[in-house]
């Protein structure tokens, strides 16, 4: 069954968000350079408390030292959180001995508090400071080290697509979850959307004047013809998507809302009331 996860922040009004997501969900919960590890770790301890699965992410750039990872895992560990998600993290330079995701994850490989399971981000549409080759080659060397990926967010299906048409024909074995925005307003979206650095969508929303036309309108957004699109592949974990993963934006009951009545336009429909069956998903991954 393929299955929905949800993306939250770490901020005032994470609670009030995560009281209107289902019973035993999946929840990521980011880490920003503003507020570090620490808020994400307090964040995931609250969750954890109300029943979530949670999917803490851990910033390389943040990391100070093996000590400190291991003392991390520990918490971890101590919570019964056994899933996490490696990022490199938005700090201009590292505070420590981790400058980027490969980093981490090398630096997690063997050690005994690793989690069982690590996600890491793949970028169809590019990174705007990461060029594409080197992309590529991150996402090569990350396969042995990561269970899992998940795209960036993503506003239209055909880029979703490509990327995943491609990696299949390139023997991508990692099972990859659908990044897809939820439904808020439009101006927050698209100023987000600038915020990411997400370049390429947003020149192609301004070619496409009619979805600009409806992106400025007051009225909610919501990612109807994504969801459409990318809807025959998913549940496919050898060559489409074996899931969504939901960046809120802590925006989470219209979303909850929207994606429930959608759901009869996805193959399998996505289970929205229990965590992913784990040992149903291959092992495999990339970058961060």
């Amino acid at each position: 069954m393929t299955t929905a996860r949800f993306e939250l922040l770490p901020i005032a009004g994470l609670q009030e968000a995560a009281r209107a997501l289902p019973h035993g969900a999946v929840v990521t919960v980011t880490c920003s350079p503003r507020h570090g590890l620490e808020r994400t770790l307090a964040a995931s301890e609250w969750l954890v408390g109300r029943g979530f699965h949670v999917v803490p992410h851990l910033a390389a750039r943040l990391m100070r030292d093996r000590a400190h990872l291991e003392q991390l895992l520990g918490r971890l560990a101590a919570l019964g959180i056994d899933e996490a998600f490696v990022v490199g993290g938005d700090v201009e330079r590292a505070v420590g001995d981790y400058p980027h995701g490969l980093a981490l994850l090398e630096a997690l490989d063997g050690l005994e508090l690793r989690p069982a399971r690590i996600g890491v981000p793949v970028y169809p549409e590019g990174h705007h400071r990461i060029e594409a080759a080197q992309l590529q080659r991150d996402l090569e060397a990350k396969v042995a080290l990561a269970d899992y990926a998940v795209t960036q967010l993503c506003f239209e299906a055909a880029p979703l697509l490509a990327w995943r048409e491609r990696q299949r024909r390139l023997g991508l074995s990692l099972p990859v979850h659908a990044g897809i925005p939820g439904v808020m307003e439009p101006r927050r979206l698209l100023t987000i959307a600038l915020r990411l650095g997400l370049g390429p969508s947003v020149r192609t929303l301004r070619r496409q004047s009619g979805w600009m036309a409806r992106l400025l309108r007051p009225s909610p957004y919501r990612p109807d013809a994504l969801l459409e699109g990318v809807g025959p592949l998913l549940g496919d974990a050898q060559a489409g998507f074996v899931g969504l993963h939901v960046y809120t934006f802590n925006r989470v009951e219209s979303t909850r809302h929207w994606l429930e009545k959608r759901l009869e336009l996805v193959p399998g429909r996505p289970a929205l009331d229990q965590p992913e069956d784990q040992a149903a998903t291959p092992a495999g991954g990339p970058l961060a």
